[in-house]
């Protein structure tokens, strides 16, 4: 009897190192297993054995700053006593503000009165970044210097300013007055303050 006992429990010291030799194993060769299931209750296992990937770090390089290039205003035209403008003529400034481009100075590079087929007159201020200012005048009292816009209603006995244009085009003014006074000798000293509807208000004075 003592000899079977002894049998027995050398057989179940056996089956436990097999159980943990098995064990190590499966552990040191393990796996992962998927199991797909097809139609018809068939399963079939298997094995995905791939390996990790490796993660690299790549540093990034800074990208570099672009800086937008600020939008060229027109030269400023300024003159002094030696300007090559002629003994005759003498030019001023205009200045545009509260309008869409904010606020700038017009140098007048020339200006001139003449005459239109309808009895109306244009005087005319080229602006130093190449532009146009036009007023069309109607005198009705030579003897008054001053003209007024009216919006489109004519004053038979009053100066009156009939329209104004900018680079061409007829522009919707507000109100606005010109003063044209003759210089001694020739030209004249024009003084001018117009609110247009959307281009802004444009004052200043012109010898011409």
């Amino acid at each position: 009897m003592l000899f079977d006992k002894d049998i027995q429990y050398k057989k179940r010291i056996m089956k436990k190192t097999q159980l943990l030799l098995i064990t190590s194993l499966f552990l040191s060769t393990l796996t992962s297993f998927a199991q797909v299931r097809i139609g018809g209750g068939v399963s079939i296992d298997i094995n995905i054995d791939l390996p990790l990937p490796e993660v690299v770090v790549v540093s990034r390089r800074p990208e570099p700053v672009i800086r937008k290039p600020k939008p060229n205003r027109p030269i400023i035209h300024t003159c002094d006593h030696r300007c090559n403008h002629n003994d005759v003529y003498s030019f001023g400034e205009i200045q545009n503000q509260n309008g869409p481009q904010g606020r700038y100075v017009y140098q007048v590079t020339n200006a001139g009165l003449g005459g239109l087929n309808n009895g109306a007159e244009s005087i005319l201020y080229t602006l130093d970044t190449g532009e146009t200012l036009e007023l069309i005048i109607r005198t009705m009292n030579p003897d008054d210097y001053n003209y007024h816009y009216n919006n489109g209603y004519h004053n038979s006995s009053n100066n009156e300013i009939i329209a104004i244009l900018l680079n061409g085009q007829e522009i919707a003014v507000k109100d606005g007055s010109l003063s044209l006074q003759p210089k001694h000798g020739r030209g004249f000293h024009s003084v001018l303050n117009i609110h247009a509807m959307y281009e802004g208000d444009f004052n200043g004075t012109v010898n011409f």
